[in-house]
């Protein structure tokens, strides 16, 4: 007997290829009624919620490790969004993505924001995030408890894996950051 698919993987899902065919294949015990029903008790769950600012987060490395930056775009549920890039250092891919998620989620912070969904095309970042995928690495395993310390600060924190070219804008903002060797600011 099938077990019922996380309603939030198979949204997530959706979302991220947006193709109606390929997330029923992904999940096979799932049918286009329930899809339909998931895909309603969604609209009224999020009718029935304050409006959500997205995060969009991306790292960069140029070498792993090599000279990273982390991009940070926040769209905050009635405008004004903020763009920022910084500057790492030397640091791994995945430290970079890390270094973004908690910037990120600090300048929420700063900015009063409460329900967040953080996008990221880092698929580790996203599964580790979520307690999918455990954290092995030491160095990544501090930044993953201080996401989470400073996670707790939201009334809820999403996350949700986006495919690359949905995210370009935080890479073009880790990449300025590397190229600049400091943080901007659009």
């Amino acid at each position: 007997m099938p077990t019922n698919p996380d309603p939030r993987h198979v949204l997530e899902e959706l979302a991220a290829t947006l193709n109606i065919e390929r997330t029923l294949a992904k999940f096979p015990g799932l049918g286009r009624n329930e899809l339909a029903d998931l895909l309603a008790m969604a609209a009224v769950a999020v009718g029935n919620r304050p409006p959500v600012a997205v995060l969009m987060i991306d790292g960069a490395a140029r070498g792993n490790p090599g000279p990273a930056g982390a991009g940070v775009v926040l769209k905050g549920p009635a405008g004004g969004d903020k763009q920022e890039g910084v500057f790492l250092g030397k640091a791994t891919n995945n430290v970079a993505e890390y270094s973004a998620l908690i910037h990120g989620l600090e300048l929420a912070i700063k900015t009063g924001l409460r329900d967040i969904l953080v996008q990221s095309d880092s698929q580790l970042l996203v599964r580790q995030m979520t307690g999918e995928y455990r954290v092995k690495n030491a160095n990544l395993k501090k930044l993953f408890s201080r996401a989470q310390k400073i996670a707790a600060h939201f009334d809820n924190v999403s996350y949700m894996h986006i495919p690359r070219e949905k995210n370009r804008q935080a890479d073009k903002l880790a990449n300025m950051a590397v190229d600049a060797e400091g943080s901007v600011a659009l």
